[in-house]
């Protein structure tokens, strides 16, 4: 069975141009965590009612899914374009909403709430309006990982203008018409499955003791939608820059495999780092329009690149700590990288409880 993480977040999104909301007042993150099938593991804090098995995992890491686990925690989301040419970078970002929430984990089970925190009119004047949906999806077994996104976002703003032009205004360049949606999926097996808990990590229902690693291999498929009115590159910069750079919108679908690795460093007895790495090579297929209407398709190799970390602290009853996750691709385009990603970050605290004990 696999351990399921849905990660939910909602925020207005309206690709109509007649429809006008003048602040984003909120969104919402739901996690709906289901159906976990846990090996028992003991060791040092483990709760009285599990029993130990003759396996490795019982020296590596420990169970924590009878413990009722709270938390609160706040997420920030992003879906990023860069345009790249030599050493210059032009970087294009939504105005990331940060949500705040409350969560809890028991048995296998699990409901988590943010809402998110509105954006002040001096935010939407310097940074634009972003209006969006955005949908992601983790699952972790012990064996299989999964991740999925969904999103639809409106209203960039370029965050270095002065790397290319002089620029002494308090607001970034916008480009509020500006719209990107993406779909993707990434799943991976997990080797070391005996020694490494990847929920160790990022569910926190189980605690590595002991540093350990593992190789995973698995596939991936992404398709991205972007396109705007009159091209990515702000009004404000140059026309020669305007020019030499005239894609008006984009699509892409691509498909292949990854092969990585995944790995937690046990600091100390409460202390950890997890990292992982795992690119991904295959195949895409690239649609383009410039500003001038001519449309082009294109079939060639597709790279892409997972990043996941996380640090934290863990003991019987208190935990912390924070994790990042970055979805990143790419293709060219006339000499330019366009890179995309998906990013995610995520600080939270929780303290977990016995209530075998309270039954009693």
């Amino acid at each position: 069975m696999l351990y399921a993480e849905f990660n939910v977040l909602y925020n207005i999104f309206q690709l109509n141009k007649l429809y006008c909301i003048k602040k984003v007042i909120h969104y919402i993150i739901i996690w709906l965590i289901i159906l976990v099938n846990s090996p028992n593991a003991s060791g040092r804090y483990y709760p009285e009612n599990l029993k130990e098995d003759d396996n490795d995992s019982v020296t590596y890491f420990s169970d924590y899914s009878e413990l009722l686990a709270l938390r609160i925690y706040t997420n920030t989301k992003w879906n990023s374009l860069e345009i790249i040419k030599d050493d210059q970078n032009l970087k294009l970002q939504p105005n990331g909403p940060t949500a705040l929430g409350i969560g809890f984990n028991y048995k296998g089970y699990g409901l988590a709430l943010a809402v998110g925190l509105p954006k002040s009119a001096s935010s939407n004047e310097k940074y634009g309006e972003t209006k969006r949906f955005d949908l992601q999806v983790n699952m972790f077994g012990k064996k299989i990982g999964f991740d999925g996104y969904v999103q639809m976002y409106k209203g960039y703003y370029n965050s270095n203008p002065q790397d290319f032009i002089v620029w002494e205004n308090e607001n970034y360049p916008q480009l509020p018409e500006m719209k990107i949606v993406s779909f993707g999926i990434n799943a991976f097996y997990i080797f070391n499955s005996e020694k490494f808990s990847y929920r160790a990590a990022f569910i926190r229902n189980q605690i590595q003791k002991k540093s350990a690693g593992s190789f995973t291999a698995g596939i991936f498929g992404h398709m991205d939608i972007a396109q705007t009115d009159n091209g990515f590159i702000p009004k404000e910069f140059p026309d020669s820059i305007r020019t030499n750079f005239d894609l008006k919108s984009f699509n892409t679908i691509s498909i292949g495999i990854t092969v990585g690795y995944l790995y937690t460093w046990v600091i100390s007895e409460h202390f950890f780092i997890n990292i992982g790495v795992v690119p991904g090579f295959g195949l895409q297929t690239i649609n383009l329009e410039t500003t001038d209407g001519v449309e082009t398709t294109t079939n060639e190799a597709a790279g892409q690149l997972t990043a996941r970390g996380a640090i934290g602290y863990d003991s019987k009853y208190f935990y912390a700590g924070v994790t990042a996750a970055t979805i990143w691709r790419n293709f060219q385009y006339k000499g330019y990288d366009l890179d995309l990603s998906t990013e995610q970050l995520k600080i939270f605290i929780g303290k977990r409880f016995d209530l075998s004990k309270k039954s009693k």
